[in-house]
Order: C-alpha cells, then sequence, then structure tokens
C-alpha cells in the first residue's frame, strides 16, 4: 500500500511539473513573438524625414510668428516642438508617429488661427517657406535660386540644437550677408551685419530700408561701379540671378537717359520678384 502510494506521488509530480512546463511555453511564445514584433517597429527613413520636416517648420513658423499667436497657441506649438526634439535621432515607430502627429496638428492650429480660418486637425499643414519641404515642393517657381534655397533650408536643418531666436538670426544674417558683395564688392563686417539683421528682427528696417541704405551708400558710390555693372549687381542682389540680356539692356539705357541710380534701387524695390524674395527670408519688404 505505501508502495502504491509513492508511486502515485511521483506520478502526481510528474503531472505537475508538465502541467507547469506546458503552462510556460505559450507565455515564453508570446515572449519572444512581442521581442519580434518590438523589433521591426522602427521608423523607415520617410518616416523620420517627415518629422525632421514638421520639426523644421515648427521652428521657422515659431520664429516669425510667435508674437502674433494666443498665448495659448503658441505654447502648444512650442511644446510640442519640444518634445519631438529627443525624437528626432530615434528610430521608434511608436515615438515618431506621436511625434509627428503632434506637430502636425499644432501646426495646423497656429496656422489657422493666424489665418483666421476654420481650424481642420485633419489636414496636413501648410509648407513653410524657407524649409527643405517648401523648396522641394516649390523648386519650378522658386524666388531665389536653388543655391540659396537650399543654404537657407540647411540653416534650419542643421542647427536643430540652437533656439529658435538663434536660427531665426542665422536666416536673417544670409540675407543680409548676400548683399554685400554686391553693393559694396566685400564679404561682410559683423558690426554692420548685426546692425542690419537686428534692425529687421526687431522691426526698425524692412528688407528695402536694408538694400536701399546699401545701394545709396557712399561705400557703394565710391566704387565708380559702371551702369551695366551696378544694374548686374541689383538684378543679383534683388532677384538673386543674373539679368537677362533684355532687362539689362533695358535698364542700362534709362540709366544713360537721365534716371538716377536711386530711382533704379526704388524701382526694383516695388517689384513682386524682391517682394517674393523677402518672403522667402519671411521678412517684410
Amino acid at each position: 500500500m505505501k508502495k502504491t502510494m509513492r508511486i502515485a506521488t511521483k506520478i502526481t509530480a510528474i503531472v505537475v511539473f508538465i502541467a507547469i512546463a506546458l503552462l510556460a511555453l505559450p507565455f515564453a511564445g508570446r515572449t519572444a513573438l512581442a521581442s519580434e514584433t518590438t523589433a521591426t517597429q522602427k521608423a523607415d527613413d520617410a518616416t523620420k524625414a517627415y518629422l525632421s520636416y514638421l520639426y523644421d517648420s515648427a521652428t521657422a513658423f515659431l520664429s516669425v510668428n510667435s508674437n502674433k499667436l494666443p498665448a495659448d497657441v503658441n505654447a502648444a506649438l512650442d511644446c510640442a516642438r519640444a518634445n519631438a526634439s529627443p525624437v528626432l535621432n530615434s528610430d521608434n515607430l511608436d515615438d515618431c508617429t506621436t511625434a509627428i502627429t503632434n506637430l502636425r496638428i499644432q501646426l495646423r492650429v497656429a496656422e489657422s488661427t493666424l489665418a483666421g480660418t476654420p481650424i481642420d486637425t485633419n489636414a496636413a499643414p501648410d509648407f513653410i517657406t524657407g524649409t527643405y519641404g517648401y523648396v522641394n515642393a516649390n523648386m519650378a517657381k522658386l524666388p531665389v535660386s536653388s543655391g540659396t534655397a537650399n543654404t537657407v533650408a540647411s540653416l534650419y536643418a542643421n542647427n536643430r540644437n540652437l533656439s529658435i531666436p538663434m536660427i531665426r538670426t542665422l536666416v536673417v544674417n544670409n540675407f543680409v550677408e548676400r548683399l554685400y558683395p554686391q553693393a559694396f564688392g566685400r564679404s561682410f563686417d559683423v558690426a554692420g551685419r548685426d546692425a542690419y539683421v537686428n534692425g529687421i528682427i526687431n522691426g526698425t528696417y524692412t528688407g528695402t530700408d536694408v538694400i536701399t541704405m546699401m545701394f545709396t551708400s557712399p561705400e557703394c558710390t565710391s566704387r565708380n561701379l559702371s551702369n551695366e555693372a551696378f544694374v548686374t549687381a541689383l538684378y543679383r542682389a534683388f532677384f538673386d540671378r543674373d539679368p537677362d540680356t533684355a532687362g539689362r539692356t533695358n535698364w542700362v539705357n534709362a540709366l544713360n537717359n537721365g534716371m538716377t541710380r536711386a530711382e533704379l534701387v526704388q524701382t526694383f524695390a516695388a517689384t513682386t520678384d524682391w517682394a517674393d524674395l523677402c518672403n522667402f527670408y519671411m521678412i517684410n519688404a
């Protein structure tokens, strides 16, 4: 009888052991499957590129419009941008998707609020001027050369560790710096550039104020440029390109026949091409 009981006890122990082992198998399988699923949930290049574009768009938008937005709208977009910052170098799909959704919604809200239009949080935000997304979408009709456009876009994309005001300053720096060789035949001096840049940022100067001061300055006059060279310099400064033959001939003839250089500067400043170029830099023409 005792022997039978010992055998029964052993059998019971074996059965319990097998039951525990069988219960553990699905759990182990689920754990392995979960690990495999987690490992495969990586953001692809397109997702990460879109996140980067939205981040740069938020930076560009806030750099110009933060003081025009209601405080709560400004704070929400700034918060979405701040939360997205540590995700920019992440491969985690969930983190990227969350950051994209938040940035997309807050950008749409901010744009609609500024424009005074109904808010549709399901809509994609507009392309923000100056960013790579804007450049790629509008390459055929950019108001600046592709080289200038990509330089400006790179300022947003390559300086994400900087604050919004610092990045804004870099962009306006580029606007002013590109005028120096045309107006003065030299590179910029820091003090002079900073005076123009600060004036633009704080609203003292418009883009037209700056370019007019440069091209009507004693330094520019002292270069004694020929009328043809002066017209070429204006085209490069105002329109970011060399003059076409007909345009150069027309304006050189106008100067030869009594139009002053100051008048020609004002004529160029009144064009839509100049307004478009200033808009690309998001400054007042």
